[in-house]
């Protein structure tokens, strides 16, 4: 009979530290990471070699070596909006270490804003001058 206590007490201690931590909830898919959202022009000529994308947005092949070296200094992902007048588009880069996005936060003709410094706000208002449609509800990088 004392056994039987013994192993409920520790049954009821075992589950009561370990409620706690099952009841967590994962983080949304779109927090995750370091993220840039810019208003960069469109750059490319079209071919097969240079497709017409966002500037400082990887190649396909970029992307997939990306995902496989566990680079810290790569664009792992990014998801973009053509503007209304189609020589721009508004960009969410996604990258490991927040260096991956050096090349385009030092560019000056580049309107960039960083997750978690700048105001969501603010860069609605922006991205709003180039899209007059723009939704945040509809635009985001889900990274797995």
């Amino acid at each position: 009979m004392r056994l039987h206590v013994q192993v409920a007490e520790v049954l009821m201690i075992f589950f009561a530290l370990v409620a706690p931590v099952a009841a967590q909830q994962r983080v949304d898919s779109r927090h995750l990471y370091e993220r840039t959202m810019s208003i960069v022009p469109m750059t490319g000529t079209g071919s097969f070699a240079d497709p017409v994308r966002p500037m400082y947005t990887p190649l396909p092949s970029g992307l997939k070596a990306a995902a496989t070296s566990r680079s810290r200094t790569a664009i792992l992902g990014f998801t973009y909006v053509l503007s209304d007048d189609g020589e721009h588009a508004l960009v969410e880069f996604v990258a490991r270490d927040r260096a991956a996005f050096q090349q385009i936060l030092a560019d000056a003709s580049v309107k960039s804003f960083v997750k978690g410094k700048d105001k969501r706000e603010d860069v609605e208002a922006e991205f709003k001058k180039y899209k007059k449609d723009f939704d945040f509800t509809h635009f985001g990088v889900r990274m797995p």
